[in-house]
């Protein structure tokens, strides 16, 4: 895979090219959710469960392992890039824990996807069109950062039951670790191996673009206004906290562009799956993922603008 061009690549009369580059990344991302969404909606069989689960434990996996066992940096990078995804979900947890009590939401219901983000779904293939193989790494880690909060603190607050063991089961957990030591150890795998899960890995972004989409389509297309506010608070919050942590942690150029694109990322459409299986207000949180997904998705040229 080639890597992702940055802004300092063109010249400063190369608009066009830049604007180029801007729709090499979202294009792909918005066609394949497309696809899955008008899929769903012409009543076609989609089996979301059976193709978010085959894309999770099985393609991305492969995708993960092998990407990071062929990717060499040093391990600081991965403990900055997992601390400071931490510090910025404990800074938005904070700040919309204050917003949901002032106006007079349950917390247990609202706080998680206010926090989430979609990092998985929607932030790795933009982190691999935008920056290339180098980027969805760093987008990897910080995903995998998130699984490990969302199956532990977010499954505690949802259910009122605690469960860091599932996040510890989870197999795109073990491929991010175990892909990192073998980087840290510079230990290349054989090319049998390598072969082997560059073609298993490869459906991966695919399956995962389809299934936002289908799960998209699943939603109602409701626009109420507090949904619109919230919406558009998050992804400034999200943006400006994302920004002053990576600063403060000493990120690279590189991991704060992927960061940030990481943070802004719309609501987890698994907090949707969570709020229906609980009963934590489905419908609207169902409203939070369809508004701010929709928002995200205008406002990402801009964002790219800025960061590529």
């Amino acid at each position: 895979m080639e890597s992702g061009r940055r802004v300092n690549d063109f010249g400063t009369g190369d608009t066009g090219m830049i604007g180029i580059a801007i729709l090499e990344v979202v294009f792909p991302v918005f066609i394949l959710a497309g696809v899955g969404f008008l899929w769903v909606r012409q009543g076609w069989g989609f089996d979301i469960a059976f193709v978010t689960r085959l894309a999770m434990d099985f393609a991305m996996p492969c995708l993960v392992f092998g990407t990071m066992a062929g990717t060499r940096f040093e391990p600081e990078v991965f403990r900055a890039l997992a601390g400071a995804t931490v510090a910025l979900y404990v800074l938005l947890a904070a700040v919309f824990a204050a917003v949901v009590w002032r106006m007079g939401m349950k917390q247990r219901d609202m706080l998680l996807p206010l926090v989430s983000a979609n990092t998985g779904n929607m932030g790795l293939p933009l982190c691999l069109f935008a920056f290339g193989e180098q980027g969805l790494v760093y987008g990897i880690v910080i995903f995998a950062a998130m699984i490990m909060l969302q199956f532990t603190f977010g499954l505690w607050l949802v259910s009122g039951e605690a469960s860091p063991m599932r996040a510890l089961r989870q197999p795109l957990l073990h491929a991010a670790v175990f892909g990192a030591l073998l980087s840290w150890a510079e230990i290349d795998l054989p090319s049998w191996i390598d072969n082997a899960l560059t073609l298993a890995g490869q459906p991966a972004i695919p399956l995962m673009l389809l299934a936002l989409g289908a799960s998209m389509a699943t939603l109602p297309a409701a626009f109420p206004t507090r949904a619109v506010g919230l919406s558009a608070f998050k992804l400034l919050l999200s943006a400006g906290l994302a920004l002053a942590v990576a600063r403060a942690a000493g990120l690279s150029e590189a991991a704060t562009d992927v960061f940030v694109l990481q943070a802004v990322t719309p609501v987890a459409v698994t907090t949707y799956m969570l709020a229906e299986r609980y009963g934590r207000s489905p419908a609207e949180v169902a409203q939070l993922v369809m508004v701010s997904t929709a928002m995200v998705a205008l406002a990402l040229p801009g964002i790219l603008w800025l960061i590529l």
